[in-house]
C-alpha cells in the first residue's frame, strides 16, 4: 500500500522537525509521508499537486492564509479530506470557530504526541470510511448509469441515451443558427420483420442470441461518429452524424438491409432476417428529440406496410395517416364495450332451387362520430393489433346466439346454417377448440349448423399444423369453407390434402367474366370441376346481375351470394327475410 500522505501546515519550522523525529520509524517504513507548508496558500498548492492527501494538520494563525480559511477550502478539492487543528489558542471560542468551519478535531500546543498519534489514526479511519462510502456510491452510480443508459442484453446504448444524444445535437444546432450548417444528420429506425416468429418457434433464448448478432452487424455498418442503440424489443436506431447529403442515409439503409439479410446460424438452425427501416433526414425543423424518433418510427411503420425489407423516408403526410390509424385503433378497442359493433347477415341461396341455404355473418362498425367505418379499414387494423381475437369471439358468440334464436322463431328453417369468418390470429390460439365448445354450450347451438370461413392464405403457412387444426374443428361437427379462393396462390393440386367442405370463389373472378363471349370462364370452370371431384360445394360471391347468376348456374355452381340476392341485412331485416322465404 502507498504511504498515508499527511500535510502539516504551520509557519513554525520547529514543528516539522519534531514531527519527523516522532514518526521517524513510520516514515522509514513508508507508512507515513509528511508534506509541509508554511501557510494556507502553500497548502492549497500541495493539495492540488499531490492529491490525494489523506489528512491535514494545520495551525490557525499563519501569514497570507490562516488555517480556518484553508479548512473552508478543503471540500473544494476533496469532500472526504479532514483537517485537525493544532494551535496554541485552545480557548472555547477558538475551538468552536474551528469546528464550525469544518475541523474534525482540535489539539493544543505544546503538542502531546501520544494524543496526536491517536487523533491521526482516528481521523484517518474516518477519512478511509468516507472514501470507501464515496467509492461505493460511485460504483453504484456507474451501475445505475449503465442500467439507465445501456441495454444489458446487447451492450448497446438504450433509448434514453439515444434521445440524450439527439438532444445535444439540437442544442448545438440552436447555437449555430446564425449560419446554415455545412453538414446534416439522419436517424434510421430499424425494426426486424417477423422477429416474433423466432421467439415463438425457437424460444426467447435463441431470440436473445439473434438480437446480439443483429447488434453486432449494425455496429459493423457504422463510421466512427455514427452510433447505434437498441430502443427495445426488436427495434434499433442509428444516428448518422455530420453527413454531407441525404444520399448517405439511403446508402446506409441499403447497407443495413444487406448486412441483416445474410443468414444467421443458431443452434444448427439457419435463420433469415429482414428489416423495415424508417428514415428522418436533417434535424433543422425539430425542437424535441422525441419528435425526431417518432417521425422515423412513423416512416418505418409505412415501410413495413409496403412489404418486408423496405425503407421509407419520412414525409409529413405519413404522420397524418398514422395518427388517423392510431385514433381508429383506440376507438376500436372500445367498440365492443360501447356496443358500436353489430352483425349483418347476407343470404346464400341454392343455385338450383333458389331456396335459402345459409347466411354469412359480417361485422359492421358504426363509429359515434365518423359513422359507418368500412370493414376494409378496420379489419386489417384489428388483425395487426390482435384486437381481432376479442372481436372475433364476440362475432362468434353473437352469431351463434342469433342462429339459435332463429331456429326457435322459424322452425321451417331449422336446417339453416350460418357462415362465420375466422381470422388467422384466432385460429392460432391454443384453446381454440375448447373456447368454441364453451360458446356452443352457452348458446345451446349445435356445431353442425356452423360453417367456418377461413382465408386461402391461411393454408399456405405451416401446412401440417393447419391441417391438424382444421381436422379438430371438423371433429366438432362444423364445416370448413375457404373464403376468397383463387387469390391466395395456393396450389389446386394440394387442395385434397385439406379437410375442406366448401370453396367460395372470389368476386374478382366473377367480375372479369364476360357473359356474352364467355371470356375468363375457364378458371371458374376448373375450380368448380376440381371442387366437385373432391366432394366440395362451391359458392360464388359477388353476384350482382341475372347474367352472372345464369352463367354460374350453368357451370354447376352450388350456391350463390351477392347483391342480386340481397345486401347484408341487420338482424331485424334478416328475420324479415327469413319470414318471407
Amino acid at each position: 500500500m502507498p504511504p498515508v500522505k499527511i500535510l502539516i501546515v504551520d509557519d513554525e519550522p520547529e514543528l516539522s522537525r519534531l514531527i519527523k523525529q516522532r514518526f521517524r520509524k513510520r516514515i522509514q517504513a513508508q507508512e507515513f509521508d509528511f508534506l509541509f507548508a508554511l501557510n494556507g496558500v502553500e497548502a492549497l498548492q500541495h493539495l492540488q499537486e499531490n492529491c490525494p492527501i489523506d489528512l491535514v494538520l494545520t495551525d490557525i494563525n499563519m501569514p497570507q492564509m490562516d488555517g480556518l480559511t484553508l479548512i473552508g477550502r478543503l471540500s473544494e478539492i476533496d469532500e472526504t479530506l479532514k483537517a485537525v487543528v493544532i494551535s496554541a489558542y485552545g480557548d472555547i471560542s477558538s475551538i468552536r470557530r474551528a469546528m464550525n468551519q469544518g475541523a474534525f478535531d482540535f489539539l493544543t500546543k505544546p503538542i502531546n504526541f501520544q494524543d496526536l498519534e491517536v487523533t491521526i489514526q482516528k481521523t484517518l479511519d474516518h477519512v478511509q470510511q468516507a472514501r470507501q462510502r464515496q467509492q461505493q456510491i460511485q460504483t453504484a452510480q456507474d451501475e445505475l448509469f449503465k442500467i439507465a443508459f445501456y441495454d444489458l442484453l446487447t451492450g448497446l446504448p438504450n433509448r434514453a441515451w439515444f434521445i440524450h444524444q439527439i438532444a445535444q445535437l439540437l442544442e448545438q444546432q440552436l447555437e449555430q443558427q446564425i449560419q446554415p450548417p455545412e453538414s446534416t444528420h439522419a436517424i434510421l429506425f430499424v425494426d426486424l420483420d417477423r422477429f416474433r416468429r423466432v421467439n415463438d418457434s425457437l424460444g426467447h433464448a435463441t431470440g436473445d442470441l439473434l438480437l446480439r448478432e443483429v447488434a453486432q452487424r449494425l455496429a459493423s455498418c457504422l463510421r466512427e461518429p455514427d452510433v447505434v442503440a437498441r430502443l427495445g424489443g426488436d427495434e434499433f436506431a442509428i444516428l448518422l452524424q455530420n453527413i454531407q447529403d441525404d444520399s448517405y442515409a439511403l446508402e446506409m439503409a441499403k447497407r443495413v438491409q444487406e448486412q441483416l439479410s445474410q443468414p444467421v446460424i443458431l443452434d444448427g438452425i439457419e435463420i433469415f432476417l429482414a428489416a423495415s427501416i424508417g428514415i428522418t433526414l436533417g434535424i433543422q425543423n425539430y425542437q424535441r428529440p422525441q419528435d425526431l424518433l417518432r417521425d422515423a418510427d412513423v416512416a418505418m411503420y409505412c415501410a413495413k406496410q409496403q412489404g418486408k425489407g423496405q425503407y421509407e423516408v419520412f414525409d409529413p403526410v405519413m404522420q397524418i395517416r398514422v395518427r388517423e390509424s392510431l385514433l381508429l385503433e383506440n376507438d376500436l378497442r372500445w367498440a365492443i364495450e360501447r356496443n358500436e359493433l353489430s352483425l349483418h347477415y347476407q343470404p346464400i341461396i341454392s343455385a338450383i332451387t333458389g331456396q335459402l341455404n345459409s347466411f354469412e355473418a359480417l361485422i359492421r362498425w358504426r363509429h359515434p362520430s365518423a359513422g359507418w367505418i368500412p370493414p376494409m379499414e378496420f379489419i386489417p387494423l384489428a388483425e395487426e393489433t390482435r384486437l381481432m381475437i376479442p372481436i372475433g369471439w364476440w362475432i362468434f358468440q353473437t352469431a351463434c346466439r342469433q342462429l339459435r334464436l332463429w331456429q326457435e322463431q322459424f322452425p321451417s328453417h331449422s336446417h339453416l346454417k350460418l357462415n362465420v369468418n375466422f381470422s388467422a390470429v384466432q385460429l392460432q390460439q391454443v384453446q381454440l377448440v375448447e373456447q368454441i365448445q364453451e360458446i356452443l354450450a352457452i348458446t345451446g347451438l349445435e356445431a353442425k349448423y356452423l360453417k367456418l370461413e377461413i382465408t386461402e392464405s391461411y393454408l399456405l403457412k405451416d401446412v401440417a399444423v393447419q391441417i391438424e387444426a382444421l381436422q379438430r374443428l371438423r371433429a366438432l361437427g362444423m364445416q370448413i369453407c375457404i373464403d376468397d379462393f383463387g387469390t391466395g396462390y395456393s396450389s389446386l393440386s394440394r387442395l385434397h390434402e385439406f379437410p375442406i367442405d366448401t370453396l367460395k370463389i372470389d368476386r374478382s373472378f366473377i367480375q372479369r367474366v364476360d357473359p356474352e363471349s364467355g371470356q375468363n370462364l375457364e378458371t371458374i370452370r376448373l375450380i368448380i370441376t376440381l371442387a366437385h371431384s373432391l366432394g366440395m360445394d362451391v359458392v360464388s360471391e359477388g353476384i350482382e346481375n341475372a347474367d352472372q347468376f345464369q352463367t354460374l348456374q350453368d357451370l354447376g355452381c352450388n350456391l350463390i351470394q351477392g347483391y342480386l340476392i340481397s345486401r347484408p341485412l341487420n338482424s331485424q331485416a334478416a328475420s324479415q327475410f327469413l319470414a318471407q322465404h
